[in-house]
């Protein structure tokens, strides 16, 4: 029998799913049957592949890399546009790094090198027939509710509500690829109170999803019927953000619609993409303004600059802050006054709004925001209205607030028994009798931090603690911290502080003698 390099089988456990490889013969003579496979298609043509797929479902694709008619990642690509679901495993002789790297970031499961260890091989099409099977199963118990499902996932990722194992086994269920090194979070939003604002978000989505097939992979849900968050990556990083935000300029034209878009900035892991997202939120208050869009990474601003205007407004005399400002105003390059002037505007709302939702003086004031950031005259006057009235709100609100929130105490104490993996607002709201939102929106209030964000910064100090003044092993300190896994320890700790654990204790030591 002629070998043939490309074989499809049809799977027992679910008529319509068929196993499709790109293989050698070994894998021709493989017994697909105890997975529940049946062989049904084998060439040596990636075209005919391709052809093939064009008229028939399947959920595998076995593939090597190299190939005379294209690369096994240019068939990747193609087979994607085709079945974006489908489940792929690459084999290939060459052990390099790159390659790997690519197959990975375009959503193969594995990579094997030949020449094929049967274990192996073995080991890594179970656990693929294992998500098909979860996946399949998944969508006959939600059913009508997959979409959900899907994006409750989505909006947990973003907010980084979930356990890293608990946040990986619902992306193996929903084929979620998480090797991807380029994530951006984008919030499209208009104000609620905009005419048929629904049903104009309703259009966007639609148009966005045309304009992203085939591009980009994206995941979208929405937080509001007027908010829609996405998810966006390239795989091959031949399209970017600010193309695509390009791009969606049409979508106002055609729809007749004055949406509003804040970008957050692009992150190499699907880890930071709640800080991605937390990025786009800040600015979402630019929606009630001329502007059209942000782009966070634009608003970039040195320490110093942050330093003075993040200023707590309690801390401070207005006139003092004004002044403050005024004079870093006059030596900032001209192309950071922009980043300047909104990044002040941001901590206003900040400091005075709950969930960044501006109060209705600041709605107001951001409908004749100073967009010549040039005239140094007018932007502060400006500026001088808005930081007046925020101050008063401040004031007000303080009048208002005499009562105390113990709550906030007892949500702190539970953070600082730090060994609880599992701790989250869900479970202390339970325990406090409170709605988590609720719960949440006190919280920040109390102590300015998002809860994830606290935890994780509390953590992290308490990590440090005990690598500077202990011998205990970083497994032991892991654990003892209530992170997760080392892994995402050693990268959080490496970002704090600016070095892994172990060069920082050494580091410590060295300063201590």
């Amino acid at each position: 029998m002629t070998r043939c390099p490309f074989s499809l089988s049809r799977s027992r456990f679910s008529p319509a799913t068929v196993f499709f490889t790109y293989a050698c013969g070994a894998l021709e003579l493989h017994d697909w049957s105890g997975f529940n496979f049946e062989l049904c298609c084998c060439t040596t043509n990636p075209c005919d592949a391709l052809t093939y797929l064009e008229h028939h479902s399947a959920d595998l694709l076995i593939t090597d890399i190299s190939m005379p008619q294209m690369t096994g990642i240019e068939l990747i690509e193609q087979v994607r546009k085709i079945n974006p679901l489908i489940s792929i495993l690459v084999l290939s002789a060459y052990d390099n790094f790159e390659y790997v790297r690519s197959a990975m970031r375009h959503g193969a499961e594995n990579y094997l090198l030949k020449p094929l260890d049967p274990d192996e091989l073995r080991e890594s099409i179970s656990n693929i027939v294992g998500h098909i099977q979860e996946r399949a199963e998944l969508s006959g118990t939600y059913g009508s509710t997959m979409l959900t499902f899907r994006s409750l996932f989505i909006e947990n990722w973003v907010k980084g509500i979930l356990s890293e194992d608990e946040f990986i086994t619902r992306a193996q269920m929903l084929g979620i690829n998480l090797n991807l090194d380029n994530y951006t979070v984008m919030i499209f939003t208009v104000s609620a109170s905009y005419p048929q604002g629904k049903e104009k978000m309703a259009g966007l989505f639609d148009y966005l999803l045309s304009l992203f097939v085939g591009n980009y992979i994206s995941h979208f849900y929405f937080e509001t019927p007027t908010r829609l968050v996405c998810i966006v990556s390239s795989p091959n990083q031949t399209h970017s953000i600010d193309s695509l935000l390009s791009q969606t300029d049409n979508a106002r034209i055609i729809l007749d619609f004055p949406f509003f878009i804040s970008t957050g900035n692009t992150v190499d892991n699907y880890e930071e993409v709640s800080v991605s997202y937390r990025n786009a939120a800040k600015y979402l208050f630019l929606q009630y303004s001329p502007m059209h869009r942000i782009i966070s990474k634009d608003m970039d601003l040195s320490m110093v600059s942050v330093s003075i205007i993040e200023r707590d407004y309690d801390t401070v005399p207005k006139d003092i802050y004004m002044e403050q400002l005024k004079n870093l105003f006059s030596t900032i390059p001209s192309s950071r006054r922009s980043a300047f002037v909104l990044g002040t505007l941001n901590w206003g709302v900040f400091q005075t709004s709950a969930e960044m939702q501006p109060e209705p003086e600041i709605i107001e004031l951001l409908k004749n925001i100073v967009c010549d950031f040039s005239d140094e005259s007018r932007v502060f006057q400006y500026l001088h209205t808005f930081i007046s009235t925020c101050y008063e709100i401040v004031d007000r609100k303080h009048k208002d607030q005499s009562a105390t929130y113990p709550c906030v105490d007892a949500v702190i104490a539970a953070v600082h028994e730090f060994s609880d993996k599992d701790i989250s607002l869900k479970t202390l709201a339970a325990r406090l009798n409170m709605h988590p939102s609720y719960l949440g929106n006190i919280f920040r209030q109390q102590t300015g931090y998002y809860f994830n964000d606290y935890v994780n910064e509390e953590r992290l100090k308490y990590a440090a603690d005990l690598v500077e003044h202990t011998d205990m092993k970083l497994k032991e300190i892991v654990d003892r911290a209530g992170f997760s896994s080392q892994t995402y320890f050693n990268r959080q700790f490496k970002r704090k502080y600016g070095a892994a654990p172990n060069a920082y204790r050494r580091e410590m030591k060295l300063k201590n003698l």
